[in-house]
């Protein structure tokens, strides 16, 4: 669990703080019941997560590309691992999106899996150590309702489109969503979760269309991670 992380929990009204985009791609990128495992190569995994991350500050106007990685916001981060992420940027500013992903990609995973266990949508399941003894740890998805990953990308593919053809795409939640479902496109995550092959190539279509109206920001970002997956000669499976 983060150090002085606080829990989130159900506010009176039941409900809960939607997942964010890095908790999003982990959870896509992951598949199993009682104990999950990834879908994808784990440095595309641990690629898609810290990228996840970035675009969280970006989409929030925390931090600016100008080219170099910089902080732009008041620091108002409504979870402890953000805050944690822009308070390196704030002291580290200046180095470029490649080398950020690279510095972040070394943790990623573990992080945005802390936070999904901190807001119960994932649990912890003591394993036996087999043979060596001890023990290990797996995860499991706790909240299946929340933590559908999944269903939120279908709803994104085949529900009513309001994403405007004829500008830049401001509005914050819809900006998540698209970045989330770019991010899960460019690490091979989208290919290996369960869509029908009509629910993919309506994706496919919409994606391509929401690219072009994406921030220059997240558009870039979106870029060097299909970069930074080319350099390193990972392919996603398909």
């Amino acid at each position: 669990m983060l150090k002085g992380a606080t829990r989130i929990v159900p506010d009176h009204h039941g409900t809960r703080l939607p997942l964010r985009i890095a908790d999003r791609f982990f959870l896509i990128a992951h598949g199993g019941e009682g104990r999950i495992s990834p879908r994808i190569d784990l440095d595309l995994l641990a690629l898609g997560c810290a990228g996840g991350l970035l675009a969280e500050l970006i989409v929030e106007e925390e931090i600016a590309l100008t080219p170099d990685v910089r902080p732009s916001g008041n620091g108002r981060c409504p979870d402890f691992l953000s805050w944690t992420v822009l308070r390196e940027v704030r002291r580290e500013s200046g180095h470029d999106l490649r080398t950020w992903l690279e510095y972040l990609a070394q943790h990623a995973v573990e992080k945005v899996r802390s936070r999904l266990v901190l807001v119960d949508v994932l649990r912890e399941v003591p394993v036996s150590g087999g043979l060596r003894g001890g023990s290990a740890a797996a995860w499991r998805v706790d909240d299946v309702q929340h933590g559908d990953a999944t269903a939120v990308l279908e709803e994104l593919f085949t529900g009513t489109e309001t994403a405007t053809r004829n500008g830049v795409i401001t509005v914050p939640e819809r900006l998540a969503e698209i970045t989330f479902a770019l991010l899960a496109r460019e690490t091979g995550a989208l290919r290996q979760a369960r869509f029908s092959k009509q629910v993919l190539r309506q994706g496919e279509f919409r994606m391509e269309s929401w690219e072009s109206l994406l921030p220059g920001t997240l558009r870039n970002l979106i870029y060097e991670i299909a970069a930074a997956r080319g350099k390193s000669a990972i392919t996603p499976r398909h």
